[in-house]
């Protein structure tokens, strides 16, 4: 008779407890913030470049993202001739949009515009006073401003921190006798969603 008294008193505690741990564990899509650092540029461009990301309805995202160029390799290219032009900084924001219905892991869809400045070299011919010509180098810095888009797939473990694939491309529109034809945001990054 204990027992049984002792079974109805136990069953309806279990039955309407909770997990604490589900309890203080916040929604993914509550968390609308994340910051995000890309590995593969700093250790193959010595190139550091950090991203804020914030998340709106619907499945889509807006952000920024900061660039700085250190590259010893690079630097070595431009001054040896081998390249005309050095990036050294850009400022990109971005827009995104969520392919899939899990906010866990998904591809995405990416449009940015980057505003991107540098070094650039050129040879140059100029003609002395008393008429003959000579070649040198001329150093400058350009600014420019560019458009792109690409694809990328993200995905989070323990709901904050995201690991994320991002391949993209674009084309530097002003100043483009000096800056790069080309622009690209591919890297692997990892980040913290708050």
């Amino acid at each position: 008779m204990r027992k049984v008294f002792a079974l109805k008193l136990w069953l309806p505690g279990v039955a309407f407890a909770q997990e604490p741990a589900a309890q203080d564990k916040p929604d993914i899509e509550s968390q609308r913030n994340e910051i995000r650092a890309d590995l593969v540029s700093v250790v193959y461009y010595s190139r550091y470049n950090l991203s804020y990301e914030r998340f709106l309805q619907n499945r889509w995202s807006v952000g920024v993202s900061a660039g700085i160029a250190d590259s010893e390799e690079i630097d070595t290219d431009f001054d040896r001739g081998y390249r005309n032009n050095r990036p050294r900084y850009d400022v990109t924001p971005f827009v995104r949009y969520r392919f899939s219905k899990n906010p866990r892991s998904f591809y995405f869809g990416e449009a940015f515009v980057s505003a991107n400045s540098g070094d650039f070299k050129e040879t140059v011919r100029l003609i002395d006073t008393d008429g003959s010509a000579y070649f040198v180098n001329q150093k400058s810095e350009y600014f420019d401003i560019g458009a792109g888009g690409g694809l990328g797939y993200k995905f989070y473990f323990k709901d904050q921190f995201a690991i994320e694939l991002l391949v993209s491309v674009g084309m530097n529109f002003l100043d483009t006798d000096k800056s790069p034809d080309v622009i690209s945001r591919t890297g692997l990054s990892i980040g913290y969603r708050f």
